[in-house]
């Protein structure tokens, strides 16, 4: 085996180490490592597993292993892309274009046109209030 794979399985065996289940042992199937000096592991049970170039870091300390050193000027101008990206579709997302409001509740106003439906959800339907009749 090449040293450098050894290093690296290693490396993988203890950042996967944490997420492995109760009764699991042995070495990750696959891992690589990435421009950014993070990694991806393949766990045991087939789970794919993204670490971060910090964590790794600290992994490569704790196993007194030594550090890969990282290119600082690294952007997305630098990382060659899998396939090119459609210019032609707008970003879409589901995030509010205002400020994050996360784990904050938010009152929705709905427009006139669909107050019918909160009329639907907080009154009573007109379903129920007709009584039901067996066999009618």
């Amino acid at each position: 085996m090449d040293p450098k794979n050894h290093v690296e399985q290693t490396l993988a065996a203890h950042l996967a180490h944490p997420f492995m289940l109760p009764g699991q042992s042995g070495q990750p199937l696959s891992c690589r490592s990435l421009p950014d000096g993070g990694m991806v592991v393949i766990a045991q049970d087939g789970r794919k597993l993204w670490f971060t170039p910090l964590e790794v870091g600290r992994a490569r300390k704790e196993l007194n292993l030594p550090a890969v050193r990282i290119p600082q000027n690294l952007s997305a101008s630098n990382v060659p892309h899998l396939h090119e990206p459609d210019t032609r579709r707008p970003q879409i997302t589901s995030r509010p274009s205002g400020g994050s409001r996360d784990g904050m509740s938010e009152m929705i106003a709905l427009p006139d046109s669909l107050k019918h439906l909160e009329d639907r959800i907080h009154g009573r339907t007109a379903r129920d209030k007709k009584p039901h009749t067996p066999g009618a």
